[in-house]
């Protein structure tokens, strides 16, 4: 399924969202809110209310979206709590640099790193660029109910920032990825960032263990 682009994104999360209930974790709380954004957005006659009352929670405390539209539903799809195509991608360059035995969205870790190298504690987040706001595309926020949005985003930087001093003062070593440092033009600089990331101590440099032939 082909992942939602950041300008889809930005247009989903154009409607109105009340607040989540507590006790779902923080990924479904931001599936919610998009599926009420989205919901709104569409003119839908019962509001608000109508919206929530459409999105139920499961059992495994994963969101059903319930009634939506078909571009809505398709693009909620595509924010899984784990094995994101960004996630994926990840893990197999550490496989393909002899760096397997980590754990994914390790929950007994503060704020459940993405990957985990728990004998070591090294944790690695890959965060979007949208929902948590890089520093370095300065994406845009939603025009429609700015204040909402803006205090949205707030939260998911000021929980980042939680976690990471958290794990932070637990022990662990924290790389942060951002998506588009996993972009094909990006991958290079970030393949040799997560190798001198995970290496070990008897582990040579990068461009030892990587080679480039003359020529290429």
């Amino acid at each position: 399924m082909k992942k939602p682009t950041e300008k889809t994104k930005e247009t989903i999360a154009q409607g109105d969202a009340g607040d989540a209930p507590d006790g779902v974790t923080d990924r479904a709380i931001e599936a919610r809110e998009q599926v009420l954004a989205a919901a709104a957005d569409e003119g839908s006659a019962e509001g608000e209310e109508g919206a929530e009352s459409r999105v139920r929670l499961s059992k495994t405390n994963r969101y059903d979206f319930g009634v939506v539209s078909a571009a809505t539903h398709k693009s909620m799809q595509g924010n899984k709590r784990r094995d994101t195509k960004p996630e994926v991608l990840v893990r197999r360059m550490l496989r393909e640099m002899g760096f397997p035995g980590y754990r994914c969205d390790w929950r007994k870790a503060p704020g459940r790193p993405d990957v985990a190298f728990v004998g070591r504690k090294l944790a690695i987040e890959i965060r979007g660029c949208f929902w948590h706001r890089c520093p370095v595309c300065s994406l845009s926020v939603p025009k429609k109910n700015l204040d909402y949005w803006e205090a949205k985003f707030a939260r998911n930087v000021e929980r980042d920032e939680q976690n990471l001093a958290a794990l932070e003062a637990a022990g662990w070593k924290v790389l942060v990825l951002w998506e588009h440092q996993l972009k094909k033009k990006e991958l290079p600089a970030t393949r040799r960032l997560l190798y001198e990331f995970v290496r070990r101590e008897d582990d040579p440099d990068y461009d030892e263990a990587f080679p480039v032939c003359e020529g290429e």
